[in-house]
Formats: C-alpha cells, structure tokens, sequence
C-alpha cells in the first residue's frame, strides 16, 4: 500500500471536524475533573501521583537508559498525563503536550488542581518542529493520534523526534472510526493486518505503516486486553 498525503481540501475538512469537536473533548474532562476520575477514581490517582513509576510496558523498553538522563514525551496528554514520573524511585525527565493545552489550563485552576507535570501546547503532527531531532528517548501517545488530524504523519513527526534506538509506544482502540460511526473526531482507524502489520485508515485513505517505516524502524503490533477493554499496542524502535 502506498501512502498518499492529504489533499488540502481533506485536510480542510478534518480541520473542520476537529475543530467542532472541541467542546465535547473539554466537556468530558471538565466532568474528569470535577469528579475527580468520574468512574477511573484510580486513573485519576495515579495522574496526579508526583512519584507514579513508569507502567512495566514503558520501563522495560528503557531498561538501557539510565533515570538520570531519561527524557520522554507524552503526546496529546490531556490536562493529566498518564504517564509515569519516576523509574526504580528516580524521577526522569518527561515533557506533555496537547493541542488544547490552554483550555485545560483553565480547567485545572476551575477544579483547584494542580498537576504534577503541565501539559504544554503543541500539536502531533508539529512535535519535530518544536522539540529537536532524536531528543527523546521513549515517545509515548495514548487514545489521541486516531482523534487527530493526520495519525500517519503525526507518528512520523513522533518517530523524528525519538532518539535512534528509541521508542514510540502508541495504546489506542481499534477500529474506533467503524465503532463509532465516524462520529465527530473518530475519523480514523489504527488495526492490525492479519501478518501482524500496523494500518492507519479512514474512509478513503489506508496505509501500511510498517511497510512505510520498513528503513527506518521496527514496527511490533499486539492486541491487549486492560480493565476489560481491548487496545492495539504498537512498539516502534528507531534503527
């Protein structure tokens, strides 16, 4: 399969969907926010524990790279990141960002919150123009690229800015434009290929995107199940 790039009028209307689903993106952390995890109280817990020790999937990769000079960065982190702060007891360097990090801003100081780690602005598909080439270590984006704009390019910007040797790990849903319906910002599916190969689509688009980073990294896919919803886990290690 060959990838083709938006085309402007596309990318003018996934701007458009994107945009108008602004309000219920805010809407649904506003009511996490005030309800302190709505029904994930322990979600909410461990986003705001200073001392929450990176996930075992995450630690494992970065069993080589010393605390010290760890640096990662989680995309499209909402107002909390999820991602832990600290390994083996030792705090690491982690950077969030989100698109609409300035509007969650105003939701943290509604609630009285005061997170562990701010969320700045930034975009998926702008990362390696704001952070420099190979600066990160692990590159970590969780339920966000498949609600974006353009998931194949943001995974490639993703992938420019990890380090060589490095990793982007993505969690996401599967399928979740055809489960719902290509409702507001479920544009896009991320699946797996029955060869065990990474797929991005939407309605009329389809890549392969282990075949398209075949020179440039290794691309791993596994379904997983976790508090009784199934995720595709992609491990992408940076030749």
């Amino acid at each position: 399969m060959t990838f083709f790039p938006l085309s402007w009028w596309q990318r003018f209307r996934q701007k458009l969907r994107w945009r108008s689903g602004h309000a219920s993106e805010t809407g649904f952390w506003d009511r996490y926010l005030k309800t302190r995890g709505l029904r994930w109280p322990q979600e909410f817990s461990d986003r705001m524990n200073p001392s929450l020790e990176l996930a075992e999937e995450l630690s494992v990769l970065m069993k080589d790279t010393p605390a010290a000079s760890m640096r990662v960065l989680d995309v499209g982190a909402g107002p909390l990141t999820v991602v832990g702060k600290c390994i083996h007891g030792a705090r690491i360097s982690l950077t969030a960002v989100d698109p609409l990090a300035p509007h969650y801003d105003q939701l943290l100081d509604k609630h009285g919150l005061v997170p562990p780690v701010r969320t700045l602005f930034g975009k998926a598909e702008d990362v390696a123009t704001q952070f420099p080439q190979g600066g990160f270590d692990l590159v970590h984006a969780r339920n966000c690229l498949d609600h974006g704009l353009d998931p194949f390019h943001a995974v490639s910007q993703m992938l420019t800015v990890t380090k060589p040797g490095g990793f982007v790990y993505l969690k996401h849903h599967p399928n979740e434009g055809l489960n719902e319906q290509w409702h507001g910002l479920h544009q896009w599916n991320f699946s797996m290929s029955g060869s065990g190969n990474f797929i991005i689509s939407s309605r009329d688009r389809k890549v392969n995107v282990t075949s398209e980073f075949a020179d440039l990294a290794d691309v791993h896919c596994e379904m997983s199940i976790d508090a009784g919803e199934e995720w595709l886990i992609v491990q992408i290690h940076k030749h």
